[in-house]
């Protein structure tokens, strides 16, 4: 990656993780100029995860990079400036021109020949580079630099239009993309299919929108603690919502056979549930990152003859095919905007489980 420097005295407030410290540090920093494969993005908005926050519970930087940078994985902007390689390639030129309003795929894959994920169609797990805002310097901030090879254009060029608005395009970046990926890559969910979804907040909204409007399943069960977040979810296209405590009957009153159980939570309960309730031969598809450590009983996985996978992020494709559905009205992410200002205490609410659905943060 090339160094990030400025070539003039204009500065910028970015919001950096600090090993050692447990809350996002305002900083004032030069607005970086692009290196030849890169692009400068205005940004318009950047969204925030719950993986911000254990990035700062793990204040030693575990497991991405230790070191200090910029936060933020989840960006939508504008082009303002292309790197030597970018400007003078007329293909990469045309479709990522000054003004273009993009999104950034966080993943940030190296894309090269000998790369034994990248070429295995595994280029969401490519991990030879930072990921933006997970190692590398991301969108917490009022410029980035992204590699060309990592910014999409957006549908329609239109950062005003109502369904592809910053904030949502930001919101695309993981909070669709993540469950897109798990279901209709990992999962491979076919049409007529029961999918059971544990978690219920901004990234399990979605995955019933997916599940349901694009990949045809039969029927979608969504399991959360929070009523609140079942009554959100019954009307987004939930044919059933209940809490973990009821999955069991549920499934014996109406006669239903889970095939694919995803969980987005990431506790031993919650894996547990998924592994109780999916039926034999089914799948269980791993995405949350709450646990440090989780156990499978082998008997349950043995005897019930279970697939059992882990899903993370998404690929360039994932990224192109979620916008392209969210700009069809298949799935419409629910999403809040905050001032970037207010990070901290957006990952305070965040932690305590009182954002229901997805924010986004809009530079000052």
């Amino acid at each position: 990656m090339a160094t990030k420097t400025s070539t003039s005295l204009e500065t910028m407030v970015a919001y950096q993780i600090v090993p050692g410290l447990t809350e996002p540090q305002r900083k004032v920093l030069p607005i970086p100029t692009p290196g030849p494969d890169e692009v400068l993005v205005k940004v318009l908005a950047s969204g925030v995860c719950h993986s911000d926050v254990h990035l700062l519970e793990w204040s030693d930087g575990r497991p991405f990079s230790p070191f200090t940078h910029t936060l933020g994985h989840e960006c939508a902007g504008t082009i303002v400036r292309l790197g030597s390689n970018v400007a003078s390639n007329r293909t990469l030129s045309t479709s990522l021109a000054v003004g273009t309003y993009v999104a950034v795929l966080g993943t940030n894959a190296c894309e090269k020949p000998d790369c034994d994920r990248c070429t295995r169609g595994l280029a969401n797990v490519c991990f030879a580079l930072p990921l933006y805002g997970l190692g590398g310097d991301g969108s917490w901030t009022q410029y980035m630099v992204a590699r060309a090879c990592t910014v999409v254009p957006v549908p329609g060029n239109n950062p005003k239009s109502a369904r592809l608005s910053p904030a949502i395009v930001a919101a695309a970046t993981d909070a669709v993309l993540t469950p897109w990926h798990a279901l209709k890559r990992t999962a491979g969910v076919q049409p007529g299919q029961t999918v059971l979804i544990f978690g219920c907040g901004g990234l399990g909204m979605n995955a019933i929108q997916i599940a349901k409007n694009v990949l045809g399943a039969g029927v979608v069960i969504a399991v959360d603690v929070r009523e609140e977040s079942l009554s959100i979810v019954r009307k987004l296209g939930a044919d059933y919502a209940v809490r973990p405590d009821g999955v069991k009957t549920l499934l014996e009153e109406k006669g239903l056979k889970v095939d694919v159980a995803l969980d987005l939570v990431g506790k031993q309960s919650t894996l547990d549930g998924a592994v109780d309730a999916v039926r034999t031969g089914g799948t269980v598809v791993l995405i949350g990152l709450h646990g440090d450590a989780l156990s499978v009983t082998p008997l349950a996985m043995t005897t019930k003859q279970l697939k059992f996978l882990g899903s993370f992020g998404g690929d360039y494709q994932d990224l192109e095919e979620s916008l392209r559905a969210i700009e069809e009205g298949k799935v419409t992410p629910g999403v809040e905007e905050r001032p970037m200002d207010q990070c901290r205490e957006v990952l305070k609410d965040l932690a305590a489980g009182r954002i229901r659905t997805r924010v986004a943060l809009i530079p000052n």
